[in-house]
């Protein structure tokens, strides 16, 4: 039995003083340690046995059930939440839903310092069947289910595109995320921001809110080689005065940073794995994110971005079903999801 792990932080002040000579009188110095909390938001147990209901107190299938409708495979053995789908049998031709295969998220949410630094971190396991290195999608240009009309299109996909097992720091006001993506023999740090299409499509183009074509980006920030089996994955968010950056560790160890948080990896100029450009420039988002919510799942996002937003038509692309499954998928374990702030 794994034993939960609930650590406060102490707020610890050291106060140092010396009477200068003639004020009869005493200054004090005091010096701040930062404030540091670390919460286990779940480790999938519970005495008397841990099950589906359990779950859905802390998660939340809130864009469906994606191949859990087919095949229910969800499991709590020993401690350790997993689930499978391999190979993967749903597909769509329109949107994030082709993405999504499975993919649940916090019912909590969690505040992230105005002045400091928010960060989750879970043990994840990630096996990924079917993939071909080096495989090439191909589809034709045009709006969903038009494909065979139009010019070709094709692409070479990373493997993480193919299929992938997950983790998520989101920003559903925004729709500002910050991922995990992993396969058997690479975890993807990856930076994105979702449309309001997607995250709320009733925020009208003229509200300041609107995140459409020139704000919105999906970039695979890196391919980072990892050993089969259990790792610990964490993404750490941290606000300053001035800016908000992120971190990517893998098993303590930072493998990706990204500064200014959002604006485009390639507006900035920094180097990445050219998956995929950008459309706009982008926003700062110092003052917006406020607080975000964790998530896990099973994806593969074998499409061209901008994804068929309406806003880019001419990018649209069509890709029949036979090109999106070809026999990949993926299984994930998970366990340990931790949140640690420091303020």
């Amino acid at each position: 039995m794994k034993r939960k792990v609930v650590v406060a932080g102490v707020l610890a002040l050291a106060a140092l003083g010396l009477s200068p000579a003639g004020t009869g009188g005493a200054s004090a110095a005091v010096a701040e340690q930062p404030h540091r909390t670390v919460v286990t938001y779940d480790n999938f147990e519970r005495p008397g046995g841990y099950g589906l209901a359990d779950y859905f107190q802390k998660w939340s299938n809130k864009l469906g059930p994606g191949e859990m409708a087919v095949r229910e495979t969800r499991r709590f053995d020993g401690g350790v939440f997993s689930v499978d789908a391999a190979p993967f049998r749903t597909a769509h031709d329109s949107g994030i839903f082709d993405h999504i295969k499975y993919f649940a998220a916090s019912t909590q949410e969690f505040p992230v310092p105005r002045h400091g630094s928010l960060e989750f971190s879970a043990d994840i396991t990630g096996e990924t069947p079917g993939i071909q290195p080096g495989h090439v999608i191909h589809g034709t240009y045009g709006p969903p289910y038009s494909y065979p009309a139009g010019k070709p299109y094709q692409a070479t996909l990373l493997e993480g595109q193919q299929a992938m097992v997950s983790m998520h720091m989101i920003d559903f006001h925004t729709g500002e995320l910050f991922d995990w993506m992993v396969t058997d023999r690479f975890a993807y740090p990856l930076v994105e921001r979702l449309p309001s299409s997607v995250t709320d499509p009733t925020i009208p183009p003229d509200d300041p809110r609107y995140v459409g074509r020139d704000k919105m980006y999906t970039q695979f920030i890196d391919q980072a080689p990892i050993s089969p089996g259990r790792h610990n994955y964490a993404i750490r968010l941290t606000r300053t005065e001035a800016t908000t950056f992120a971190e990517y560790l893998i098993d303590g160890r930072q493998v990706a940073k990204i500064d200014r948080v959002g604006i485009p990896l390639d507006v900035q100029g920094v180097p990445y794995t050219g998956v995929y450009p950008s459309l706009g420039r982008g926003e700062l988002l110092v003052d917006q994110i406020n607080s975000v919510n964790i998530g896990h799942g099973l994806l593969s996002c074998v499409d061209a971005f901008p994804f068929q937003h309406s806003e880019s038509p001419e990018q649209s692309v069509s890709i029949p079903l036979n090109e999106r499954l070809f026999g990949q998928g993926a299984r994930g374990a998970f366990d340990n999801f931790n949140v640690t702030t420091v303020e």
